[in-house]
């Protein structure tokens, strides 16, 4: 799904000939959303990030014949469906060793603290209290915002001790109003003053209506997205209440089952789908009136350093 998301920011990039990173004070995003936005805070393009997808998405999503899909399936009943490891190593030959807090734009990741079951963010050094996750490596953080329950086994996080993550998504979904808060609260800004320029991962059509007089085995699937379709539409209506209008959204409406998470043969498709929307009118003259406009956000100076390697 993050194909879709980062191929519509690179198409971006390319129209208006400007790198998000430089423009906007305060980057979010959560688990692919995560992974890309790391990615842009430590210099990388959005068409550099999008290589990830068409490069690594195979390897760490692999196709296999019916027999191993079904094996697969089976395997998901009792474990996580896809490789820790393999995620893993397909960051670090993205990011390197680079540091968490190496990044040239304020960074704001959810995850969620599993061990002491609440809400969680890693932050970049961009207020006086935020100097826990900056030496953490960039993987590190990646890798705790992307756990998705089921899908990937839970993320230990070296720099914090014992600590163990899963996918910010489960409260998260959409970060928007994360972002929001963290701009009014921490960084001072009006909520007035705040434009956000909001990607999603594809959405498809959704009611609950068939479900008004089902028990547990017949909302089954549908409950999990009743509470994820709800948290977002909660993120973005309160984001355009609360900019009075700062706030744009750019989606696609799909056909449901078209796309799954796990699905790397579908990337290319994903990649198509966010060109196109990318480059509509309605999107690409906002995006390069208010966002990519050729006005840099001024520079990010954090306010703690990375620790020197070695030290």
């Amino acid at each position: 799904m993050g194909a879709f998301s980062v191929s519509v920011l690179a198409e971006l990039e390319k129209a208006t000939g400007c790198l998000a990173a430089d423009h906007f004070d305060l980057i979010t995003g959560t688990s692919t959303g995560g992974i890309i936005a790391i990615g842009l805070g430590l210099g990388k393009s959005a068409e550099e990030m999008k290589g990830f997808y068409t490069e690594k998405g195979p390897r760490i999503f692999p196709n296999a014949g019916f027999t191993r899909r079904l094996g697969n399936t089976l395997r998901h009943l009792f474990k996580p469906k896809c490789s820790h490891d393999l995620l893993e190593s397909a960051l670090e030959e993205v990011y390197g060793d680079r540091k968490f807090g190496e990044s040239k734009c304020r960074l704001l990741i959810p995850t969620y603290d599993a061990n002491q079951g609440r809400i969680f963010l890693l932050k970049t050094a961009h207020h006086e209290r935020f100097k826990f996750d900056i030496d953490a490596r960039a993987v590190d953080v990646a890798l705790a915002t992307a756990a998705a329950p089921t899908y990937f086994s839970q993320a230990p996080f070296p720099e914090h001790q014992g600590a163990s993550y899963v996918d910010g998504g489960v409260w998260a979904n959409c970060p928007a109003l994360v972002g929001l808060v963290e701009a009014t609260h921490f960084l001072g800004q009006k909520p007035t003053d705040v434009d956000i320029l909001s990607i999603g991962t594809t959405d498809t059509p959704f009611n609950v209506a068939g479900n008004a007089q089902s028990g547990v085995f017949g909302w089954a699937k549908g409950l999990v997205n009743l509470f994820m379709t709800a948290q977002i539409e909660a993120s973005m209506k309160t984001s355009m209440l609360m900019t009075h209008g700062g706030f744009h959204r750019i989606d696609c409406m799909v056909a449901e089952g078209r796309f799954a998470l796990d699905d790397a043969g579908k990337v290319n498709e994903l990649i198509g789908i966010g060109r196109g929307v990318a480059v509509k009118k309605e999107h690409l003259e906002v995006v390069e009136s208010r966002f990519l406009n050729g006005n840099p956000a001024a520079p990010f100076v954090p306010i703690h350093a990375v620790t020197p390697a070695g030290e």
